[in-house]
């Protein structure tokens, strides 16, 4: 076969972990509903598609496999994401020494997704998609000879990976302990098969059927990001408009994001009830603000020329150091940028940032050092590899898990300092720190011993749920606190709400907080994180 068969193939596993995202989403431990995995691997793959886009009818060149690996890299997020990038990047490279797609040279290919794949990962864990990549490998190497086909090659990949993944839940006690399989393994299932599927003869796809292909960025974008490598100006803009009571049943998501190809990129678009928020980079703001006039009236509108900004970003002479965040809410965003960050990556929990996106932040920063602060511990992956192909400065991680840990990290240091010294005081700042969430249970179930329901207040502690207070949030913050071992040692509470009515909650309970924590100065703040009534940080 010639190698235009792998297009096929890579527009088949892309339109199956499509068609499953939500499934993957929603396998997530925890019953809060932040669970991303099938729109991190959509991201991944959406990548892919672009580059195959402008490739067009084509058959592949040498070049090509480094711009397809490219697009998946620059729009991978997430752990999931970045892992599938990595995988792709073995499996992809391994064809530019080969003319033709075969049962040896998917061997090689998969064998070196594999490879790259577990490289990618300081500490790999069994039971996840190394383990399925792997053993699904394994198995069609057992099976290979010089008489297997394409076709039974991919079917023994998939044999492989379909039986690796019953058993992930053997490898990884926490996925026992909540019976469920592991999201990401069951991603690469999905891939697998729809690149099996893709191999039958009736199979046919427009490629504009695909989302993901228009919110990604171009494939083609040079790795060494950095300096003039992004070409993405215009003018950013954001609104929020207030729907019309004749208009807000007509107004169709899927539709309306559709027709925002036409106007720019970088769309997020979020509707709750009635009123609809709008991030949007154009080289028409005018047109877009026409276009979503039509369905209501603005009540919030701002618009940044971003090539003037970078522009002037370049004339002015670089700082020594600066620092930039990923923040979700506007409430952190303002928390970070008064104590010093240079520039914020929007996303967090469930909205993970890009490597492209968190490119762009660093390059905005415009500094000889530049520290990163995830904030969250499915964005640190994305960090690392932000650190390894971004050339313009030299990236330094704090790895921060949440942006309580982001705050406390920025509370300490003096930010005329120099690079290694507000490093090292961050990294000071964080010994000892627990992180605190409340937040609303979107499934039922036992969850570390204690019995969960829908729509019931939940407290977790560093990952593991000690608390559930059904539906009343107030005695949910109480006993949470009430259950934080040492809570008489600690020096500070900091409680971040996600909105005014739960600050004024948590502002009328200092007393009972103090009454738990006697050591501590408690302090109150408005994050406007999603997801989250409270986060909350324990020092």
């Amino acid at each position: 076969m010639e190698l235009s068969v792998l297009k096929k193939m890579l527009i088949g596993g892309a339109k199956k972990i499509l068609d499953n995202k939500q499934e993957l989403n929603d396998m997530n431990v925890f019953p809060i509903p932040d669970g991303d995995t099938g729109t991190n691997m959509d991201k991944t793959m959406g990548g892919v598609l672009k580059v195959l886009a402008d490739i067009g009818d084509r058959d592949l060149e040498t070049s090509d496999f480094d711009s397809l690996y490219t697009g998946a890299l620059m729009n991978s997020q997430g752990n999931s994401g970045v892992i599938l990038s990595q995988w792709l990047k073995g499996f992809l490279k391994s064809f530019k020494d080969f003319d033709e797609v075969n049962a040896g040279t998917l061997y090689a290919g998969f064998l070196a997704g594999t490879e790259s794949a577990y490289n990618s990962v300081a500490e790999p864990v069994e039971g996840t998609f190394l383990t399925v990549c792997r053993e699904a490998q394994e198995n069609a190497e057992e099976n290979l000879d010089e008489d297997t086909t394409t076709e039974q090659f991919m079917k023994d990949i998939v044999d492989g990976a379909a039986e690796s993944l019953k058993h992930t839940p053997e490898l990884l006690p926490v996925l026992k302990e909540y019976n469920v399989l592991d999201s990401g393994a069951m991603g690469f299932v999905c891939l697998v098969t729809g690149m099996l599927e893709a191999l039958d003869e009736s199979f046919s796809i427009d490629l504009s059927e695909f989302e993901s292909v228009a919110d990604v960025s171009s494939g083609a974008a040079p790795v060494d990001m950095g300096g003039d490598g992004l070409e993405k100006f215009g003018y950013c803009t954001e609104m929020i408009i207030q729907l019309a009571d004749d208009k807000a049943d007509s107004f169709n998501e899927t539709l309306v994001t559709s027709d925002m190809r036409d106007f720019g990129n970088s769309l997020v678009l979020v509707r709750d009830g009635k009123q609809v928020k709008v991030h949007i980079h154009t080289l028409k703001p005018e047109s877009v603000m026409a276009y979503y006039h039509r369905y209501g009236e603005f009540v919030k509108l701002k618009i940044e020329n971003m090539t003037i900004q970078h522009n002037e970003t370049l004339i002015a002479r670089k700082k020594d150091v600066s620092i930039v965040a990923v923040a979700d809410g506007d409430g952190f965003e303002k928390l970070f940028k008064d104590m010093g960050v240079t520039e914020i990556a929007r996303g967090g929990q469930s909205n993970n940032v890009s490597v492209m996106s968190l490119c762009e932040t660093c390059n905005h920063a415009s500094a000889k050092d530049i520290i990163v602060l995830p904030n969250n511990k499915n964005i640190i992956m994305t960090a690392e590899k932000v650190k390894e192909i971004f050339k313009d400065a030299t990236i330094h991680i704090v790895p921060t898990k949440s942006m309580a840990e982001g705050y406390l990290a920025l509370s300490l240091i003096d930010i005329n300092s120099s690079c290694e010294e507000i490093e090292e005081t961050m990294n000071k700042a964080l010994e000892g720190v627990h992180t605190g969430l409340i937040a609303k249970a979107d499934k039922r179930g036992t969850y570390n011993g204690i019995y969960v329901e829908n729509g019931d207040y939940i407290g977790v502690l560093d990952d593991d749920i000690i608390t559930c207070a059904d539906q009343d949030l107030r005695n949910c913050l109480s006993t949470f606190i009430s259950k934080v071992p040492d809570s008489e040692i600690f020096e500070s509470v900091m409680i971040f709400a996600d909105n005014e009515n739960d600050k004024v909650m948590a502002d009328g309970m200092k007393e009972i907080i103090r009454a738990k924590c006697p050591s501590a100065e408690i302090y109150t703040c408005l994050g406007g994180q999603n997801i989250y009534n409270y986060v909350i940080a324990f020092s």
